[in-house]
């Protein structure tokens, strides 16, 4: 059954979940908000802040950090699973110190395929942790089962296969896919490659590829190869010019690729989209200001979030990403606004945010974002003041804008 409803943290640190129009709006955690019928209403908590939820791939749960105590020094960080309807669920994962990956960010997390498990990276004592945890909380007063720790470095970033069953990790300079098998209890690393030119790797919508960039000639490129079979050569798909970042499309024929990264800013300059048999490219935008691009779920369209060089603003932008033939892929303008802190992370690691932070509603028809807006559109449904806003904007058809409700993060359901 379609679930279609947007996550969002508000301005009291509580997770809510709503419809994309703004209604049947529900409070799954403790907060001063009207709760659902039949879940009663809690006085509000301070000291339970939570932050960046992430929905499980059949809508049923809802990842979420959660930051509790009054003082950082006493304060206890975990990941929660929690049912989507109710709120109901628990700690999966609670660190053993009170780190953060980053200001405001407690972890990122990223549900396998399958909804059996998370891949939680960590702040630990001895340095960023990528775990395997158990997703759904153990029942009664049981502890949550034993985290795996199944890579330690820095910077560190991973895709879960399609099939859950490994993981494409990406820590300092190397490149592997770890194998997890529950039968044996066993993890075994398969080096890849040795590359600082890029963050996340990334799996084929079939599992039997992986894309990655490394140096190859006289410049950088991105590679693609089959990690299962030892005996394929990867295949060099194409040349890019520094740092780089890309994702496959849904239909596991194409791959936008960003380069020309802007240095000490998170903005790449061309964005193309390469076929994956290597028989060419399209550029989409070049000369451009590209923070970060998601490709619609099962479809043809790549929205990208393009600088505004005039006010130094953010824009959504749309283009077809379906074919590597056809025209420049001019973009149309969308939503102008400025990000909120949370969106800003998100389009800076877009590549491995896409995994787990959908802006786009599963049926490609409108995108969510969190942050001020700048330029009120004429369809605008209402306007707030004090603070980041979540907006909901149709992409097809001269569609609304609908400004839904108060937060600095929010994300769709991937169904």
């Amino acid at each position: 059954m379609p679930v279609n409803r947007i996550a969002y943290i508000d301005s009291d640190g509580q997770l809510l979940t709503v419809n994309p129009d703004g209604t049947d709006r529900r409070l799954l955690t403790s907060g001063t908000a009207a709760r659902s019928p039949g879940i009663l209403a809690q006085p509000q908590r301070r000291d339970r802040i939570y932050s960046w939820p992430v929905w499980s791939p059949d809508g049923e749960r809802i990842a979420v950090s959660l930051i509790t105590g009054s003082s950082p020094s006493d304060a206890e960080i975990s990941v929660l699973s929690l049912e989507a309807s109710t709120g109901l669920g628990g700690a999966v994962f609670v660190n053993d110190a009170p780190l953060t990956i980053a200001d405001g960010t407690p972890h990122y997390v990223q549900w396998s395929p399958d909804g059996r498990r998370l891949g939680v990276t960590a702040a630990t004592p001895e340095g960023l942790t990528l775990f395997v945890v158990d997703a759904i909380p153990a029942t009664g007063a049981a502890a949550p089962a034993e985290p795996l720790p199944v890579q330690r470095g820095a910077p560190l970033y991973f895709d879960w296969s399609p099939d859950g069953t490994a993981l494409a990790v990406h820590s300092g300079e190397d490149v592997s896919v770890l194998r997890l098998d529950d039968a044996a209890g066993q993890l075994t690393v398969q080096a890849v490659s040795n590359s600082r030119s890029f963050r996340t790797p990334a799996w084929s919508p079939d599992g039997s590829r992986l894309v990655w960039s490394a140096p190859g000639g006289d410049s950088e490129a991105v590679w693609i190869g089959r990690p299962g079979e030892p005996d394929y050569a990867p295949l060099r798909l194409a040349e890019v010019e520094g740092t780089c970042a890309f994702l496959w499309s849904s239909d596991g024929q194409t791959i936008a690729v960003a380069d020309r990264q802007v240095e000490g800013a998170p903005a790449y300059r061309r964005l193309r989209v390469v076929s994956v048999d290597g028989s060419g490219e399209r550029v989409v935008r070049e000369d451009d200001w590209v923070l970060g691009f998601f490709w619609e779920p099962h479809g043809t369209k790549l929205a990208w979030v393009a600088l505004n060089e005039e006010d130094r603003t953010m824009e959504w932008r749309l283009a077809d990403g379906s074919s590597i033939h056809g025209d420049s892929g001019e973009a149309v303008g969308g939503l102008r606004f400025s990000p909120s802190g949370e969106t800003f992370l998100m389009l800076a690691f877009f590549d491995q945010y896409s995994r787990s932070h959908s802006p786009w509603a599963p049926d490609g028809s409108a995108l969510v974002v969190s942050g001020t807006q700048q330029y009120l559109s004429e369809r605008r449904n209402g306007s707030g003041a004090g603070g980041a806003r979540v907006y909901v904007t149709e992409t097809a058809g001269g569609g609304g804008l609908s400004d839904i409700a108060g937060g600095g993060i929010a994300v769709w359901s991937t169904r």
